[in-house]
């Protein structure tokens, strides 16, 4: 954890301002040592470099303990490597300026932040126009992700929950979510708090699963319904074993292809967690109105997915 970004960190359970104690420092970098808040005296520690800024995960454990087995089998190269959802890095970016309705000059000097970083490619990859990157996510290998983004100064890794989030408000000028709300009981709630994370003028885009519309592998994890109950290595298995049969779908509807490596992830992610919420696009579009967003638009996504953008009033 690099000093500079404690004056945007607050206390996740009661939002007052948290006071650093160090115990390892190595290149200008808090390697170890412990944030404690001011307030309620909650204390959160600092573990190969990374804030662990929780509070309680609640039944949503589970969902951390995938995510970091998925992240650490896709480091592994057993599932895709190159590209990430079956994008490349160079389709991520254009996505995510495209998604925002920003130029990525506009980055320079901005405060950004990943909510729901997933492995960091996307977060490691904005560090290179000139912005303070934050990603944060719940993942239990967080400090993998740290290490894959380490190299650049400007982006930090935190291991934080989108249900009690560690940052003051007004902090941010562009925040990123995509897929990261459905996978929260109250996810209304859960875009309200990074709404509220948003400055005036500032953009904030979320992308939910289409109600309408939902994708193959949501509809086979419906049929399952027991597959998050899976040992993960057994689900990664049967993952690998369904995805030629994915490929072959994708070819008959004329869909995009896609590796297998692709496919065997586009499986894993979509059947390891318990539980994700659908919406539809008028439902996503009254969070941004009721959020005090202006200039709301649906965003051309995919067929499955709801893409909005908002800018704050």
């Amino acid at each position: 954890m690099r000093r500079e970004i404690l004056d945007i960190l607050c206390c996740p359970h009661c939002k007052h301002d948290l006071t650093l104690f160090e115990k390892e420092v190595a290149n200008d970098e808090v390697i170890e040592g412990i944030l404690k808040c001011n307030n309620c005296r909650k204390s959160f520690e600092i573990v190969k470099g990374v804030p662990r800024m929780i509070v309680d995960l609640g039944d949503r454990r589970e969902l951390a303990e995938s995510w970091g087995f998925q992240w650490d089998k896709q480091a592994e190269g057993k599932l895709e490597t190159d590209t990430y959802y079956g994008e490349t890095e160079e389709q991520e970016l254009d996505n995510f300026f495209y998604h925002l309705g920003i130029a990525p000059d506009d980055l320079r000097g901005k405060v950004v932040l990943d909510a729901g970083c997933g492995c960091g490619r996307l977060t490691k990859a904005l560090g290179k126009y000139g912005a303070e990157i934050l990603g944060i996510d719940i993942a239990s290998s967080i400090e993998c992700i740290y290490e894959y983004c380490r190299p650049n100064q400007n982006v930090h890794i935190i291991q934080a929950d989108i249900v009690n989030l560690p940052f003051k408000n007004e902090t941010f000028d562009y925040v990123w979510s995509k897929l990261a709300i459905c996978y929260v009981r109250n996810p209304e709630q859960a875009f309200e708090n990074l709404s509220d994370l948003v400055r005036p003028s500032g953009k904030l885009f979320v992308a939910v699963p289409d109600k309408a519309n939902l994708s193959f592998t949501v509809k086979l994890k419906d049929f399952l319904r027991i597959s998050h109950r899976m040992p993960l290595i057994l689900l990664l298995y049967l993952s690998w074993c369904l995805a030629p049969a994915l490929s072959l779908a994708k070819r008959v509807l004329k869909n995009p292809r896609t590796s297998l490596r692709a496919n065997a992830f586009f499986l894993f992610n979509s059947l390891h967690p318990s539980f994700m919420t659908r919406h539809t696009r008028e439902e996503v579009i009254g969070w941004f109105d009721r959020g005090k967003f202006y200039q709301t638009a649906l965003v051309n996504g995919t067929d499955h997915l709801i893409f909005v953008r908002g800018t704050k009033k």
